[in-house]
């Protein structure tokens, strides 16, 4: 550096006729005669890590260290013994007032001064370079002879506030959009304005991963943008793809000079791009999706300018991710009301052409189509075929003048009862227009591309009908929609067959003689598919439990975070009463299946049935004290013991109270007196209610029975609560009985039971029920919060609970597999873990012995929460390790109880 320096100082003073460097008026001279402060700060300069320089004397002359080379970029070595003015020009300029200051005796401190690097970068020709300068003056005796200037490079700690700031105006934009096109847009600009890019996108993959598709995207205007193409990926080169598919994000600072995509620059000079940066987004080990930055020349791009792509990217996919599962949230609701009201309706009626109706409409707008028809395969009074049809969403007169469909290769494959067809544009397809003689879509008939043909075959194998939807817009119909359709006619084909079944009985009734083998057959076939209809409706309680889950986390949630909106407040309030209904509904169709089917197993024991009576008006109190109705209760003074189930028992008073309160008018009067002769006990419940008229007495206790009803079904039910009732009680060896003076007038409910005799052992109760006794479930209450991990291959489920869990300020993680909850588990070691039994690649009793297994888990609570909840389930979850069972949807406050007995891992 010596050397360096004197070579400089000869060489700036080469004009002079001596060869010495002018200072002021004379010359220098050699180094060793130079004036003291100046060789004092040179040796300061030279032995300093630190940026620093000197300019010397009235023209200011330049001398520096090496580390201030690097911060002089391209100006170096040239800046050596110039004048400060020549050295600094364009950004570097605001340096001379602030030195010139310096030479007349002031010291100044410039901070954070931005200037370029001068290597090639952004738009600017250099990336940007922060420094904080501070000039001081250099005294010669009296006068200042020079300025000496030590240089802080700040870039890291300002382009570190700068992402800060730009996180925080990230987070807050996304947080108020619920779009996702929205959401893609929105990061795009701001990812684009913040470092002056070119293109800025973000595009999806196809579930084959072969095309990629952008819908929104960002261009400052020097680039053409890409939203609504589609590209194959293939187009960018395999090893390209391949390294984005391995979650590698990838950056080209010339595509022309980067050997992986040079042979593939035909495809890149199609969407104008010369440098990129590429992020994948990896969702279930496959590439879903990329965000990306596009330059059209070629550009350096900084480690710094990645992370922050990498961190926009994942941001972004999150935000994507929750606008999405709120989007599906809200249409699993739609679909659920529904399906909902169809299967109302379908069990309230028997009438083809209404079942047909309620068929057609819901198909119809659970597929998104525009119109819908259900071509029905009936029989006429000579034996002919005949094609009745309904329509949704189109008049009659537009098809009146079509006539049936004829047995073209489109009609052939529904009314033969193969697979469903499902077409994107029905006019590409090559069966199209290929039979007379129209040879296409008949004149004056409605526009149809989108098309989606389900057969609704029975279980006797033969083809009711077929349910026909269409669009005049292509690729409406998806593969979701199609299952759900799918599963729309299979309701359809079990109510029609119940409609045709009800239809034979009534002929049967006025051919019994003649027909008595016929009758015989229809009633084997009738019970063989009431079988089939209770392993059906247990199948379909779980299924309709998994997706009340999230509905319901989601209405304490909303009831937690707005507590103080009354709006808010009461829809989450009806939202939780209308889940509680569902759960109720589903529960007695459980236990009536079970209960028809023997499955139903007793835990007996000594029971005082006054704690019956009790219990049971507990739980009917609420509905009771709603109608403000009046209520007796004459219980003995003395224990009336049974040997019963206690649960079956409170369960069977509980729904005839409940049914007395329904029926009976508001302010009505309720009664409920116990007695017994120490054989037998009678329990009477009296209402002033709407009574029964005399014809219904007989059949109160058989399923689906009600009474009458007005169109508004304002009592609701579907008729399973006495039924239940009465196979109850009769397990119990008691009956049941019902008395009614007519409509209007009240009616009677008696329960009859036998008794314990006086010294009489009663049966052992069952084991099971209570729950594997836990350690830490007797711990005192502590007011630490927990760390819990959620596990449900159901998504929506599982974030749901998880938000709800967070608000009630537990630390929750979820996971969707149980490989994933078991490697959580075994690095964070929770206190508790909620973990759904139908999980995909191991299921939840086989995740629980490998937890219980492991040291870090072994005292780990576990919670099961399924949709499963026969005993026999619950006996299952008890021996694989579970602490608890819960069936969906959860009871918050029977979880959070169950927290609170959860004492969380001491801190080391």
């Amino acid at each position: 550096m010596n050397s360096a320096i004197d070579s400089a100082f000869a060489s700036a003073a080469s004009a002079g006729p001596d060869g010495t460097l002018p200072c002021s008026d004379a010359p220098l001279g050699p180094r060793e005669t130079w004036p003291a402060p100046l060789r004092a700060i040179m040796d300061l300069m030279l032995g300093s890590r630190f940026p620093m320089f000197v300019a010397w004397g009235p023209a200011l002359r330049v001398v520096y260290n090496d580390a201030c080379a690097a911060l002089l970029g391209e100006r170096h070595p040239h800046a050596y013994g110039r004048p400060l003015a020549e050295v600094c020009t364009d950004e570097w300029a605001a340096v001379l007032p602030v030195a010139s200051g310096a030479l007349a005796g002031k010291s100044f401190l410039l901070e954070n001064v931005q200037f370029s690097d001068g290597k090639q970068g952004g738009k600017g020709g250099g990336r940007p370079l922060y420094v904080t300068l501070s000039f001081s003056p250099v005294h010669d005796g009296e006068r200042s002879a020079g300025v000496y200037c030590v240089l802080t490079d700040t870039t890291a700690s300002v382009v570190a506030a700068q992402q800060h700031g730009f996180h925080l105006k990230l987070s807050a934009v996304l947080r108020e959009l619920a779009d996702p096109v929205e959401i893609m847009e929105a990061a795009s600009s701001l990812m684009g304005r913040h470092f002056a890019v070119g293109r800025v996108g973000y595009g999806e993959i196809d579930a084959a991963g072969e095309v990629v598709s952008v819908e929104r995207d960002w261009t400052d205007g020097s680039i053409a943008s890409l939203a609504g193409e589609t590209r194959p990926l293939d187009s960018f080169g395999p090893a390209i793809v391949e390294q984005l598919r391995e979650g590698k994000v990838l950056r080209l600072d010339d595509i022309a000079a980067d050997p992986r995509a040079a042979p593939y620059a035909a495809g890149y000079a199609s969407i104008g791009a010369r440098a990129m940066i590429v992020v994948p987004i990896i969702e279930g080990g496959r590439l879903a999706a990329i965000f990306y930055l596009h330059e059209p020349h070629p550009r350096h791009w900084s480690e710094r300018e990645t992370v922050l792509a990498e961190d926009v990217a994942r941001h972004t996919r999150e935000a994507l991710r929750r606008a999405r599962v709120e989007e599906t949230l809200r249409d699993e609701t739609r679909i659920l009301e529904v399906l909902n009201r169809t299967g109302q309706a379908l069990a309230s009626t028997l009438d083809l052409n209404t079942l047909l109706q309620a068929i057609t409409d819901a198909g119809t707008q659970l597929s998104g189509a525009r119109f819908g028809a259900f071509f029905y395969n009936g029989v006429g009074e000579h034996g002919e075929v005949m094609q009745l049809y309904t329509l949704s969403g189109a008049a009659r007169e537009d098809f009146a003048q079509l006539g049936a469909p004829r047995p073209t290769g489109l009609f052939n494959p529904t009314f033969h009862g193969q697979a469903a067809l499902r077409s994107a544009d029905i006019t590409q397809d090559p069966r199209y227009g290929q039979a007379g003689p129209h040879h296409g879509m008949p004149a004056g008939h409605l526009t149809v591309r989108s098309y989606l043909a389900v057969p609704v075959v029975s279980r006797s194998g033969s083809v009711l009908g077929g349910l026909i939807f269409g669009h005049p817009e292509a690729d409406v119909f998806t593969e979701r929609t199609e299952r759900i359709v799918a599963g729309v006619a299979a309701q359809a084909a079990v109510a029609m067959d119940n409609a045709r079944l009800y239809e034979v009985a009534q002929k049967s009734a006025l051919e019994r003689d003649a027909l008595l083998q016929s009758e015989r057959m229809a009633r084997v076939e009738a019970e063989r598919m009431s079988r089939m209809k209770d392993e059906f409706l247990a199948m379909l309680a779980h299924e309709l439990r998994n997706p009340l889950a999230p509905i319901s986390s989601s209405a304490s949630l909303l009831s937690i975070q707005f507590a103080e909106e009354p709006r808010i407040r009461q829809t989450s309030a009806i939202i939780s009463r209308q889940v509680r209904h569902m759960s109720r509904l589903i529960d007695d169709l459980l236990d009536v299946s079970r209960v028809t089917r023997g499955l139903v197993t007793l835990q007996l024991g000594e029971v005082d049935f006054r704690d019956v009576v009790r219990s049971a008006l507990d739980q009917t109190r609420p509905l009771i004290e709603e109608k403000r109705h009046r209520i007796e209760v004459a219980l003995p003074p003395d224990p009336v013991r049974v040997c019963g189930d206690q649960t079956r028992l409170i369960q069977s008073v509980a729904n005839i109270l409940n049914n007395a309160a329904k029926y009976t008018p508001q302010g009505g009067a309720i009664a409920a007196e116990l007695e017994s002769d120490g054989q037998r006990l009678r329990l009477r419940v009296r209402d002033n209610g709407s009574g029964m008229p005399l014809e219904l007495l007989p059949s109160v206790f058989e399923l689906f029975t009600q009474g009458a009803r007005t169109l508004a079904r304002s009592q609701g039910g579907l008729g399973l609560g006495l039924a239940l009732v009465k196979k109850l009680i009769e397990l119990h060896g008691g009956s049941v009985a019902a008395h009614s003076p007519g409509v209007g007038k009240g009616s009677v409910f008696m329960i009859e039971l036998p008794c314990l005799a006086a010294g009489e052992a009663s049966a052992p109760a069952a084991a099971g029920g209570a729950g594997v006794h836990d350690p830490r479930v007797d711990a005192p209450d502590r007011k630490r919060r927990l760390r819990l991990i959620v596990v449900d291959d159901n998504e929506d489920a599982a974030d749901s609970l998880a938000t709800l869990l967070k608000a009630q300020g537990h630390a929750v993680m979820v996971e969707y597999t149980a490989m994933a909850a078991l490697r959580r588990a075994t690095g964070e070691r929770p206190d508790a873990m909620l973990v759904d039994i139908g999980l995909p690649d191991m299921d939840g009793y086989q995740l629980a012995g490998l937890l219980r297994g492991q040291r870090e888990t072994r005292h780990t609570v576990l919670v099961a929460a399924t949709g499963y909840g026969q005993a026999r389930d619950r006996a299952r979850a008890l021996e694989a390790g579970f602490a608890h069972h819960l069936v969906k949807p959860i009871d918050m406050a029977a979880l959070l109880k169950i927290l609170q007995t959860v004492v969380p891992a001491q801190e080391p």
